[in-house]
């Protein structure tokens, strides 16, 4: 009698002779009974052998040393890195910050704070995620990704939502490139810098770009500035310096650009897609010298005649 791989008798005409019980018969039914079995216990095995996501659980704590973030690393509190600390996170990591406001000032009090140095370097189709534990997410839930005095600060491919600020950068050089900024009040945010942000798409924050230039150098070039507040809002002591360039700002509900309390210089933003090229058009989406004769006044020159077109990214978890 002819049987399969699995010991399977494969004649099914069997005659009452094949019926008589023999040690041949029993040994094709025992094996036909091993192999079905195993069949039925792989996708149990598989379940039970796979490796889990890792999770990474910190609270208030602090780096000194040399760190690599992968899976999910959940932060409670304020994460340091130390000047002696060098932190790298591997693309696709998503950094899930609790929602905790310890002070009462409707703020959430976790961060991750850089002093020293950052790698923070996802790819389009797997970006970094800085995100809200909270079950309903919403803006300000925790403080920020903030570079203060950072000796090293590498940012690339990065979404970051639900924060006070995306990021915030001061006293260092940064390099912040090719991510996205979104449900946060302040998207970007800098002051004192040697910074270039570059590639990023900022939108649906209530502060996109917020910056006060206190000699800073900054170029600030192909991104999108859209769908938020206000577009950028140049807060105070701007000498006019940042360079802010081929840029689409445009659809901002209260004013594609607005300056801050005690900026008295003007502001020139050249070069900028507005969502059109009628001067007076664009003036309108200002908040400057016209509504407060203690401001400058927001010029842009040579608007462009269509939009900067931007390399296209995943955005994992909606938009």
């Amino acid at each position: 009698m002819a049987t399969d791989h699995c010991g399977t008798l494969k004649d099914v005409s069997m005659t009452k002779l094949d019926l008589i019980v023999t040690p041949f018969f029993v040994q094709r039914l025992l094996a036909l009974f091993r192999c079905r079995c195993s069949l039925l216990l792989l996708p149990l095995l598989a379940g039970c052998l796979a490796t889990p996501a890792s999770v990474q659980f910190l609270d208030s704590a602090t780096i000194s040393d040399v760190r690599v973030w992968s899976g999910t690393v959940q932060i409670r509190g304020v994460v340091t890195v130390t000047k002696t600390g060098h932190l790298t996170i591997l693309p696709g990591t998503r950094i899930v910050f609790d929602k905790i406001d310890v002070d009462g000032d409707g703020i959430g009090d976790s961060e991750l704070l850089v002093e020293g140095s950052l790698v923070a370097k996802g790819t389009p189709t797997a970006p970094i995620l800085f995100t809200s534990g909270a079950a309903t997410p919403a803006k300000g839930d925790w403080k920020y990704l903030y570079l203060d005095f950072a000796r090293q600060a590498e940012v690339a491919h990065i979404i970051s939502e639900y924060a006070y600020s995306g990021i915030q950068v001061h006293f260092c050089r940064a390099e912040v490139v090719d991510s996205e900024f979104r449900h946060n009040i302040d998207g970007v945010r800098f002051s004192t810098v040697n910074i270039e942000v570059r590639g990023n798409r900022i939108h649906n924050n209530t502060n996109g770009l917020r910056y006060e230039e206190r000699r800073s150098t900054a170029t600030i070039h192909d991104n999108d500035i859209v769908d938020n507040d206000i577009g950028i809002f140049v807060v105070t002591r701007s000498a006019d310096q940042a360079r802010i360039v081929q840029n689409n700002i445009v659809g901002n509900r209260s004013y594609n650009v607005k300056l801050g309390l005690d900026q008295s210089g003007d502001v020139t933003l050249p070069d900028n897609w507005w969502g059109t090229t009628d001067p007076a058009a664009i003036t309108r989406t200002f908040f400057d010298h016209k509504y407060d004769s203690s401001l400058g006044s927001v010029f842009a020159p040579a608007p462009l005649e269509q939009p900067v077109v931007l390399p296209q990214a995943q955005s994992p978890e909606g938009g």
